[in-house]
Parts: C-alpha cells; sequence; structure tokens
C-alpha cells in the first residue's frame, strides 16, 4: 500500500509467487483440484484423531477408468496382481486399525491423567488459599498487638 491506496500490481505478484511456491498449475481449474495441506498447526489433536478414526481403511482398488481397451487391461493386470496386493494392503489396514486404537487408548489415559492432575491441583490451590488466609489473620493480629503495645 502506497499512501493508503492499493497496489494491485503488487498484490498480484505476492498471488503469483505464493501459487509458485506451493506448485499449484494453471490446468486446476477448481478448488477440488488444488491439494488441501491439512497439518498438525491447522487443527486440534482431537479432529486429527476422528480424521484418521473414519480414514484408517485402505481400499485394495481404485474404481477404473479410462477407454474400454485400458479398462480390459487394467483388470488383466489387476487380477494378476491380486495375490500380492491384497495381503499387503490387508496388512496395512489391520497395522492402520491398532495404530488408530493405541492413539485412542494413549489420547484417553493422557486425559484421565491430566484430569486426575487437575483435581490434585485444585485441592492443593485450595489448602494453601486456606492456609494463606490463616497466615494473614494471624499477621494482621500480630500488627494489632505490636501497634498496641507500641502506644
Amino acid at each position: 500500500m502506497e499512501n493508503g491506496s492499493i497496489n494491485i500490481e503488487e498484490i498480484m505478484a505476492e498471488i503469483k509467487q505464493k501459487i509458485k511456491e506451493q506448485g499449484l498449475t494453471a490446468d486446476m481449474l477448481s478448488f477440488e483440484d488444488v491439494p488441501y495441506k491439512k497439518n498438525a498447526q491447522s487443527g486440534s489433536a482431537s479432529e486429527a484423531l476422528d480424521y484418521i478414526s473414519t480414514h484408517y481403511y485402505i481400499q485394495p482398488y481404485k474404481e477404473l477408468q479410462g477407454n474400454g481397451i485400458k479398462v480390459f487391461f487394467k483388470k488383466v493386470l489387476r487380477k494378476l496382481m491380486k495375490f500380492y496386493v491384497e495381503p499387503v494392503v490387508f496388512e496395512q489396514n489391520d497395522f492402520n486399525a491398532n495404530a488408530v486404537t493405541v492413539i485412542k487408548s494413549l489420547t484417553e489415559n493422557k486425559s484421565a491423567d491430566m484430569s486426575s492432575k487437575v483435581e490434585a491441583m485444585e485441592l492443593a490451590h485450595k489448602e494453601l488459599m486456606i492456609r494463606l488466609d490463616k497466615l494473614e489473620r494471624e499477621n494482621a493480629e500480630l500488627r494489632s498487638r505490636l501497634n498496641g503495645e507500641s502506644k
């Protein structure tokens, strides 16, 4: 911005630079084509846990697309590789399910642990406040005695 005016060229240059840095291309015509990068900073841990809980299963095969001849050859190749691909995918799905279970368990344990620590700290805080109140009363009483003796 220059003297309160908007510099469109500068803004467009910044936008083009960001597009270049992210590796986006002109053939990405809709928002669905642009990859969404979700990282740990963009959401909470509970959102990430919800996501992996619902997306841990991997489909062994994707829907075949293309013309009839390509689809036919892809089906033939798929059948020939089935003995190799499916066991690996199923093992990965088992691992993913177990990993999600462990992560949920750790999260629940951590949550319970934090709750007990909060309760203990609240109790300690309450005891310290009672002790502080008692000491303040004793201090006030001693000051009043001291002021009474000095007169």
